[in-house]
């Protein structure tokens, strides 16, 4: 069945063009009879039959495109000739939108910014924002993601301002999207539920759909298969009681492809196959592209690695046709790997070399850096708008609390007023009752007293209780004071013992150099060319173990008065290893040890290069001062919970329980030979320490007596925020 459905792709490639399937969905049947009669009516009015045609024109975009397409023509051709600017500016906006479903990028460009234009004209908010976000769509799948987020960034500020929650929706579910595509997916999942919480309140099931089938990539990609099933799965019956073949096969391929990673390729062919059929029917080259693609990972790991060829070559001559080029990316790819598993070395190196120019081309330095300038530009706008709310808000109640203060004062002013006038009534024509007054204000005056003294002796309770915290932060002050010294104390201890140590370990080597020159000045005459050979070697080795005691005393020293400076990128950890095995075989191959590099060559790790470089020395230095002649080390990888585990194992002379609690510890460190009495003094594993600490990770270590170590230290895989 695939090898006939591509025999028949080729064919439709070679003629220019895919056909659709004329087989409208039931559900919609009904709906669209009625456009149509009410297109076909000559009474109907000019901007009624637009009207019908674009609604006609978007329902029919996903199960039948090219009919789509023509409807969308037809509503822009009377649109014109009316001189409906606004109405064509829509039609032009939902060709494009057909263009892009359809895979043909270029003309869906030129359609969509032909519609902003014509919506920036008559100043139509909602039509240049839906334009924004339709446009951010074609960048997105070229792989321009910097723009696409800047088109999907100025669609949401206008759409923020407008407050129309239903397109907000999709354009949040678009900017997860590209952030998905950068691997950052703890802001893409931000993205799809902001997205997915909009949708369910308006109770829109299509876009539940989008929502949810782009949360089941995002944890399909962070590793969390199940809770992935289980949205596609949710996502697969929306769309399937919505009849819409498109997303029916997106969903689908997305499926397939879960299984295969979840090690079942029967039922991710089926689900690819399913998928491919639906794709055929609605002339989706882009969704063919990618299920291709799909498909052909699954042959590769099910051995066939001829029919695997074919559909990677299938789906990057599509992708390649559209101009898709993240699909093309990942063919480039997967073709290098697997000519080279066909031993194919000039294919796989054309593959390699196509797959990293454009992997370069997509991916700068500059553009990532601009997609972070632009969601930090967004989120302090949000901020600015919710601080000016704030202030206003804030005048708002300052203006009611002064108002409030003011009629309190008049009202009080007018009961005094009141009061005066009843007092001077009162000693008009009462004047018997003027002791009683002036008792009762004597009583007021003592009631005030009182008040006033309450009012004192709270002021002097918050006195004493601030004067009580002011002694706590006081002691607190001292107690840090107290362990600052302290600190001090053990830290002077420490480099004392450490430049002890080190002193020791240089006054060796310095003397076999004084020794060596000395033979030199006073035999050199008398010296055979074999006892020269030999005084070179030893001179070597002795100002070799200097420069490595320096080397790492230089390291060390920068790590603690803070001057060593932190750079994490994103490295290939194999390239790393690869060079110091380069660095140290002359040694290797001296004391005839065999070096093997395990590590996975995809492997890459998110840490200061100059750090890793410095560890991954040091731990291979160690590996081969410690090993017998003979001897094998190896160094192999794991990754776990966004952390890779790199781990160096020699068989050499291992290490007791004592030995291994003494490491890390600069009181501890203390002069050790190697099997050829090479000397060490521990400092490289105190820098290995500081430095994955650093970068936070963490270094172990397993050793038994006469049976060899095992290093194995932690880095991030990925940005932790």
């Amino acid at each position: 069945m695939v090898v006939f459905r591509n025999i028949v792709f080729t064919f439709l490639l070679a003629g220019g063009c895919l056909f659709a399937i004329d087989n409208p969905s039931p559900l919609a049947s009904g709906r669209l009879d009625s456009l149509r009669q009410l297109v076909a009516q000559p009474e109907t009015t000019d901007t009624v039959r637009i009207n019908a045609l674009l609604q006609l024109s978007w329902d029919l975009k996903s199960i039948e495109p090219m009919l789509a397409l023509e409807y969308g023509k037809k509503a822009l051709d009377i649109a014109e000739a009316g001189s409906y600017q606004l109405k064509a500016a829509d039609a032009l906006r939902h060709i494009g939108v057909v263009y892009w479903q359809l895979g043909n990028f270029n003309m869906a460009m030129d359609f969509l910014k032909e519609s902003n234009i014509m919506f920036q004209r008559k100043g139509e908010p909602l039509g240049i924002a839906r334009t924004y976000s339709n446009i951010g769509l074609v960048f997105y799948e070229q792989g321009h993601y910097e723009k696409a987020l800047e088109n999907y960034f100025q669609a949401l500020r206008i759409l923020e301002d407008l407050g129309d929650q239903t397109v907000i929706a999709p354009v949040l579910n678009n900017i997860g999207l590209v952030y998905q595509s950068q691997g950052d997916f703890a802001l893409a999942e931000d993205f799809h539920l902001r997205s997915l919480e909009v949708k369910r309140a308006t109770n829109d099931e299509k876009g539940i759909a989008f929502s949810l089938n782009n949360l089941g990539v995002v944890k399909q990609q962070t590793g969390d298969y199940q809770t992935a099933l289980q949205y596609f799965s949710e996502a697969l019956s929306i769309r399937e009681n919505l009849l819409d073949k498109r997303e029916i096969a997106n969903t689908r391929s997305n499926i397939g492809n879960l299984y295969f990673l979840m090690g079942n390729p029967d039922l991710a062919l089926s689900n690819l196959n399913q998928a491919l059929d639906l794709y055929f029917e609605v002339n989706d080259r882009s969704g063919l592209a990618q299920t291709y693609h799909y498909l052909a990972l699954v042959n590769k790991e099910m051995g066939r690695l001829s029919q695997a060829a074919r559909l990677f070559e299938f789906s990057l001559e599509i992708a390649q046709e559209i101009g898709h080029s993240r699909i093309i990316s990942d063919n480039y790819r997967n073709l290098a790997i697997l000519m080279s598993m066909l031993s194919d070395y000039q294919q796989a190196y054309y593959y390699q070399d196509l797959y990293l120019n454009l992997r370069d081309s997509l991916f700068t330095r500059e553009s990532q850096q601009r997609i972070m300038e632009m969601q930090m530009m967004y989120d302090r706008e949000r901020k600015e708008s919710e601080i000016e709310l704030l202030r206003k808000t804030n005048q708002i109640n300052a203006l009611n609390l002064q108002k409030q203060r003011l009629l309190k004062n008049f009202l009080l002013g007018g009961v005094v007023l009141i009061l005066i006038l009843l007092f001077l009534l009162y000693n008009r024509f009462l004047f018997i009752t003027r002791s009683n007054r002036l008792l009762e204000m004597q009583k007021e005056e003592i009631s005030q007293n009182n008040r006033e003294l309450m009012v004192l002796n709270k002021n002097l309770v918050e006195q004493k209780r601030k004067v009580e915290d002011l002694n706590q932060r006081l002691n607190q002050t001292n107690q840090r004071l107290i362990e600052s010294e302290k600190h001090l104390i053990e830290t002077n201890a420490t480099k004392d013992k450490f430049f002890s140590i080190i002193s020791h370990d240089l006054r060796n080597p310095f003397a076999s150099i004084v020794s060596f020159s000395r033979i030199l000045k006073r035999d050199i005459q008398n010296l055979s060319k074999e006892e020269l050979q030999e005084l070179a070697r030893e001179l070597d080795k002795s100002v070799l173990k200097i420069n490595n005691l320096l080397e790492n005393l230089l390291q060390w020293s920068r790590t603690q008065t803070g001057k060593m400076k932190f750079h994490p990128e994103y490295l290939a950890v194999n390239d790393l290893i690869r060079d110091n095995i380069n660095l140290f075989s002359g040694n290797a191959r001296e004391k005839k040890i065999t070096l093997l590099n395990s590590v996975d060559p995809d492997l890459v790790v998110f840490a200061d290069q100059n750090m890793t470089n410095t560890l991954i020395r040091n731990l291979l230095s160690n590996a081969l001062k410690y090993s017998h002649e003979g001897g094998k080390i190896e160094i192999t990888s794991q990754v776990q919970n966004q952390m890779a585990y790199i781990s160096v194992k020699d068989n050499g002379v291992g290490m007791t329980r004592e030995q291994m609690d003494q490491l890390w510890s600069v009181n501890t460190i203390r002069t050790t030979y190697g099997t050829r009495d090479e000397k060490g003094s521990g400092l490289g594993l105190l820098l290995c320490k500081e430095f994955i600490e650093k970068q936070g990770g963490q270094i172990s270590v397993e050793s038994e007596k006469g049976k060899g170590s095992k290093f194995t230290f932690s880095l991030p895989t990925e940005k932790v925020d």
